[in-house]
């Protein structure tokens, strides 16, 4: 999709590691497919490794439940009905799989599940009619929480929240495209990722940024190679959080700072009404960078570092504003007119 006159920076194709279950393959263990409208959507942007670790240790489909069991204080992974204990199955075949795991830029996991969950999994005190002892990872996401723990990591159902998704998308594509920066080895090409991405990393850790600006500055000094390798180590700091409010009113103050000298006063103060607006929870944070984009496109001699703050990831993967939009509402709750 065009970015009018913002110059485009190219999105590269993540690699992400997802639950075999959600879209791809019936292995739920009651033999079903998990609707996931995030997966769903990344498919023709996305290079998928899925994985399904209880098919993959052979208890087929459909299978008896598992559950993570604390025994003698060490936590096994056993099936109640056969009070089978599969732990080092599993731990075997999570090593090998991390193993021979690619270069990744992030993963996307299924909920409540005891292997492959991330958040609040059950941890019971017996494998059968036992009670909830504690909460943890899954037996086979713990390790990949352990090794990948920076990267962009969400589970299926946190993926509905529009801000989860949006921050995690995100992450995604900026560290998709970080990589093939380092696999190219190319200075040029890390000071041009930086340059489209630098309004994005400031909305997201201001000293940061301005830390990769003067990083960036010092290739004489440091040496490009040493300055990629900092550069990297960077990146999953800026988006340990997702950015509030206050940091996307910076950045608006910022760039109407930046373009004040070729506004005349009704625009001027149309975008500070606008900011005031976003200010007092008046209007929403897509409408404000709407806005700001408009500024930029018209006043901005910097366009190309604007580029991924309104283009973080491709506009087709972004939600609808109004799902209900062109339903009619009237039909169900006609207006009350006035008898004859």
């Amino acid at each position: 999709m065009s970015n009018c006159n913002i110059p485009e920076y190219p999105y590269s194709r993540p690699r992400v590691v997802a639950s075999k279950c959600l879209e791809f393959e019936a292995v739920r263990y009651n033999g079903s497919v998990i609707n996931c409208p995030t997966v769903r959507a990344l498919i023709p942007f996305v290079d998928f490794i899925t994985v399904c670790p209880e098919v993959e240790i052979g208890l087929g489909v459909p299978r008896d439940t598992i559950r993570i069991v604390l025994v003698d204080g060490k936590k096994r992974l056993i099936q109640p009905k056969t009070e089978t204990d599969i732990t080092e199955s599993m731990d075997n075949f999570t090593d090998k799989f991390l193993n021979d795991l690619p270069d990744v830029d992030g993963f996307i996991f299924k909920s409540g599940s005891p292997t492959i969950g991330i958040r609040k999994i059950k941890i019971y005190a017996a494998s059968d009619k036992g009670f909830v002892i504690d909460y943890g990872s899954g037996f086979f996401a713990d390790k990949i929480v352990q090794k990948y723990a920076e990267y962009p990591l969400e589970e299926d159902d946190r993926l509905r929240n529009n801000i989860i998704r949006n921050h995690f998308l995100t992450k995604l594509f900026v560290f998709s495209d970080l990589r093939t920066v380092k696999e190219s080895g190319s200075f040029e090409k890390l000071e041009r990722f930086h340059k489209y991405n630098r309004y994005l990393f400031r909305l997201y850790d201001r000293d940061l940024a301005v830390k990769m600006d003067q990083l960036l500055e010092n290739k004489s000094s440091l040496g490009s190679d040493k300055i990629m390798t900092e550069y990297g180590k960077l990146i999953p700091q800026v988006f340990s959080r997702s950015p509030g409010s206050n940091e996307f009113m910076d950045i608006a103050n910022e760039l109407l700072l930046s373009v004040a000298s070729s506004l005349n006063d009704v625009e001027e103060k149309y975008l500070e009404q606008v900011i005031k607006k976003y200010a007092d929870n008046r209007m929403a944070c897509d409408a404000l960078l709407e806005v700001l984009k408009l500024y930029v496109m018209r006043f901005s001699d910097s366009k190309e570092e604007y580029s991924r703050l309104f283009f973080p990831y491709p506009e087709e993967l972004k939600n609808e504003s109004e799902p209900d939009r062109d339903r009619d509402f009237w039909a169900n709750f006609p207006i009350l007119t006035k008898p004859d």
